[in-house]
């Protein structure tokens, strides 16, 4: 059964990617801004991967009630609010949409009908697919322009704890797991773009 669920999340994560990259990039945007091709459609994915792990979190909160996991998935839900916030400017100077497309929604009802049906088998392959796609933030990271580094950082860095939260939840540890997530979450609140993120101290890699 995990192999099938991972097959299955394989294949939307792999259909996903492909319709980002065949989403019109803006040439004007990529001689304006000095940017590579390959970073607009890396950025434009994260953006739309972000949409999709909001939307899951709402419906996981609203339907969660009663659940043991409930603070966990309250916490992870408050971590996409505040990426939205901090992705809201970049998007904008990059002209890319936030709002989820058609296939981020057709993704997101997908994910959360496995989720329903096999939820720790889901977990487990949303652990082992968030670890993997750490790699593909940290080239994101490597191609962004020297100003925006440290959002970047962010960027890796906000994934990064997403993968380590949801390894203490599959090992039972949901208090260690929620505590972590509302921490991050309370020592990155939304700032000014250019100020607020040069007081941070990530680790770029």
């Amino acid at each position: 059964m995990f192999y099938l669920v991972r097959f299955i999340f394989t294949f939307i994560s792999i259909i996903g990617i492909a319709a980002c990259q065949f989403s019109p990039v803006s040439e004007e945007v990529v001689m304006e801004k000095s940017v590579h091709k390959e970073f607009i459609k890396l950025l434009d994915y994260e953006i739309q991967n972000r949409a999709f792990a909001l939307e899951s979190m709402r419906v996981a909160v609203e339907y969660g009630e009663g659940e043991e996991d409930l603070p966990f998935k309250k916490a992870y839900l408050a971590l996409e609010q505040l990426n939205q916030k901090h992705f809201a400017p970049i998007a904008e100077k990059y002209r890319l949409e936030m709002a989820p497309r058609l296939w981020t929604r057709t993704r997101t009802q997908a994910g959360l009908w496995i989720s329903a049906l096999m939820p720790e088998t889901a977990l487990k392959v949303i652990h082992s697919a968030t670890l993997k796609y750490v790699a593909n933030l940290q080239k994101l990271e490597r191609l962004s322009k020297q100003e925006d580094k440290m959002f970047f950082c962010y960027v890796v860095a906000q994934e990064e704890v997403q993968a380590a939260a949801v390894g203490l939840v599959l090992d039972g540890k949901i208090e260690l797991a929620t505590n972590m997530l509302n921490r991050f979450v309370n020592d990155n609140p939304a700032v000014e773009p250019i100020s607020g993120w040069k007081k941070r101290n990530f680790y770029c890699g």
